[in-house]
């Protein structure tokens, strides 16, 4: 796969996955709405703090100024092209590892990684003839890490309260984070009382982050659930 052929692909998948978190927020925002509705009778309160389908809320919004819909499709297009130009610039920036004012030489094949005293390493010869020196890019781990968005396929566990058409409650299960944009994480877990195939999580720290999600519970019942996931 050429390096034009990727770059296209990161891109398209920043554009896709942007959409895909404001679609998948707004179906979780919808069906809150539905379930603390039906429990708690408060549809006008949560219709003005979240609902961004409604034709009649978007026009009262500044519609003479600005289009927040077209603001937040242009948003998603500006972090893309930001996020991309801000990760390739990150790649070619030169590795340096912690040597503690060290060096070190260790043999690949016919070659040796020679780590400096200021941390920089390069591949050298046996003569000592430089033949690369170690960018960001060329560690496959390091690129997936400062990747801004893309699919990640992390395993997660998560606990919080959840509210249904069966009552409220406490629980806890195990799952998957799919995609990040950013902080943001799509997740998709099972739990003690459901299965939530529908979650929009915010990372807090490396590990862990808040979240919000909406499935089914075993009992057939529309669940919302507030809850904190980790990283194992």
């Amino acid at each position: 796969m050429t390096e034009l052929l990727k770059d296209g692909l990161m891109i398209l998948s920043g554009l896709v996955g942007g959409y895909l978190l404001i679609k998948i927020r707004q179906k979780i925002v919808n069906q809150t709405k539905e379930t603390v509705e039906e429990k708690f009778q408060l549809p006008k309160f949560l219709n003005g703090m979240t609902n961004i389908t409604s034709s009649v809320g978007w026009a009262k919004d500044i519609a003479s100024i600005f289009n927040l819909r077209k603001l937040i499709i242009i948003g998603v297009i500006i972090g893309v092209i930001f996020g991309y130009g801000y990760y390739k610039g990150r790649l070619g920036k030169e590795v340096h590892f912690d040597m503690r004012g060290k060096e070190a030489l260790i043999q690949l094949n016919d070659h040796y990684l020679k780590i400096e005293k200021d941390g920089t390493a390069k591949v050298v010869d046996k003569d000592g003839k430089i033949l690369k020196t170690i960018k960001v890019k060329d560690i496959d781990a390091l690129r997936k890490a400062l990747r801004p968005y893309g699919l990640i396929l992390e395993p997660i566990v998560v606990a919080g309260g959840s509210l249904g058409e069966t009552g409220a409650g406490i629980e806890g299960g195990a799952g998957i984070s799919w995609f990040k944009w950013y902080k943001n994480k799509l997740d998709a877990f099972l739990t003690t009382k459901g299965i939530y195939p529908l979650g929009v999580s915010y990372s807090i720290t490396d590990n862990s982050g808040i979240g919000l999600g909406a499935g089914i519970g075993y009992k057939g019942d529309k669940r919302v659930i507030l809850y904190y996931r980790w990283r194992f």
